[in-house]
């Protein structure tokens, strides 16, 4: 059943209902964690190719992190996501999930940083006599 619900979503590009197939949730949780080792390993490539992350990955030591983050980051949004009934169950929605969650979480954070460094008064360096 569940397999089956992601060679459906997958090779034969349907939607999986929970009608249809009682494990919707974790097929397209596991397909969104898919996605997001695609998305790792294409980004990888990409810093084969041309030099640069699209992703902005320090790739090397830390690919099989990266890997293993971005996956489990997708999954967990897929998972929380479907339950809320947020999105489709279905390739678009794991695509959606895959790349682009992952990608406004990264955002956001440096956004947060960029702030907190904005924020911090200077330091001054004070003589004494």
């Amino acid at each position: 059943m569940f397999l089956d619900g992601l060679l459906e979503m997958f090779f034969r590009l349907k939607v999986v209902s929970l009608e249809d197939n009682s494990f919707a949730v974790p097929v397209f949780a596991t397909g969104c964690a898919i996605i997001g080792v695609t998305a790792v390993l294409l980004d990888l490539a990409f810093v084969a190719l041309r030099g640069r992350s699209l992703l902005k990955l320090q790739h090397g030591k830390n690919t099989i992190l990266f890997l293993l983050a971005w996956s489990f980051g997708s999954f967990a949004v897929g998972w929380f996501g479907q339950l809320i009934d947020l999105f489709q169950v279905s390739l678009s929605g794991c695509l959606l999930v895959g790349f682009t969650w992952p990608l406004v979480l990264t955002e956001l954070l440096d956004k947060v940083r960029r702030r907190e460094i904005a924020d911090e008064p200077e330091q001054t360096v004070v003589e004494e006599e």
